[in-house]
């Protein structure tokens, strides 16, 4: 006996919340990755409304229908390949997303800010 299921989700409504874990989870496993980056608050971002603030999140959503584009704030570790790494958080995150979710990942940046010399907490 064989069953068949077709997935239709459209309408389906996936948080941001949960987006941005797939995200994270997808280049946390990426070799050269060291940890997320968040800022710290600071005058400008308590004085500007939410949408005009800085983003302290270390992944951010932007999402229009099905189509998402996603940044992600890193720091990478000292033996990274820049480049490599940022290919390959791109190519991760992007598959996971799109797999686990079924939306359509336009573009993903990945910002790099710093280098983690010694282990995250």
């Amino acid at each position: 006996m064989h069953f068949s299921f077709k997935r239709d989700t459209r309408d389906l409504i996936i948080s941001d919340d949960v987006i941005s874990k797939i995200a994270a989870n997808a280049a946390s496993d990426v070799e050269g990755f060291g940890s997320f980056y968040t800022r710290t608050p600071d005058v400008l971002s308590e004085l500007l409304p939410e949408k005009l603030a800085p983003s302290r999140k270390p992944v951010k959503i932007e999402s229009k229908d099905s189509e998402l584009k996603i940044s992600l704030y890193i720091n990478v570790t000292p033996a990274a390949n820049v480049q490599k790494t940022t290919a390959d958080i791109q190519q991760a995150v992007k598959n996971a997303v799109q797999s686990m979710t079924g939306n359509v990942v336009l573009k993903v940046n990945v910002y790099i800010h710093g280098i983690d010399f010694c282990e995250p907490d």
